[in-house]
């Protein structure tokens, strides 16, 4: 399936390209993009919760009362979980809730992530992001044309400082490069801007 797709090139023009958006569902599996969102949601999780176990409640370990003849349930000391004050029974500890995906599961997530941006027409490129100098109030002079009203993340084909320096304070812009681009990265933004280097070198990840 063709999709439009808009082009910035380096003189400020908008003009447009088109892609064949099939080429990126080889691989790609809704399941697997879904599985990878909910692995990196779970990543962010603190786990620092801590509980005290009856092991852990300072207290006598002696017994409440004898054993027999009292008339009252029986007892060990007053640490156990069902008496007030006492331990918490399968106490909460420490933990990570992390846990980790195969590379070629990873990879048919990124995949599943373009191909859906492709065609919800949520890609954009630019032919460079390079700036001579950081400049937010330059840079987004430079991708207004691109009509952008929404959170975006940038796509350069390799780091580049003073881009990043330009976009790291504004509100709902993201950067990531594309060695480093993730499913989970493209689906926190509503837009996605690649630079022209950059979408080429995805184009040759995933037809190889």
């Amino acid at each position: 399936m063709d999709v439009t797709v808009p082009v910035l090139d380096d003189s400020g023009r908008l003009g447009e390209r088109s892609i064949d958006a099939s080429q990126f569902r080889r691989r790609g599996k809704k399941v697997l993009l879904k599985e990878y969102i909910v692995m990196m949601e779970a990543r962010k999780r603190v786990g620092t919760h801590s509980a005290l176990t009856r092991a852990e409640v300072a207290g006598t370990t002696a017994k409440m009362y004898r054993q027999k003849g009292t008339g009252n349930a029986r007892h060990g000391n007053r640490k156990a979980a069902q008496l007030r004050g006492g331990g918490v029974a399968f106490a909460k500890k420490p933990r990570n809730y992390g846990w980790a995906m195969p590379k070629q599961a990873r990879r048919a997530a990124l995949e599943a992530a373009i191909h859906g941006k492709l065609e919800d027409g949520e890609v954009r490129i630019a032919e460079s992001f390079a700036m001579k100098a950081p400049s937010t109030r330059g840079f987004l002079a430079k991708v207004a044309p691109l009509g952008l009203n929404g959170t975006c993340l940038i796509v350069p084909s390799k780091h580049e400082d003073a881009t990043w320096r330009s976009l790291r304070n504004v509100q709902g812009f993201g950067y990531c490069t594309a060695e480093n681009l993730n499913a989970y990265e493209l689906l926190r933004h509503k837009y996605v801007v690649f630079e022209a280097g950059a979408y080429q070198a995805l184009e040759d990840r995933f037809n190889g």
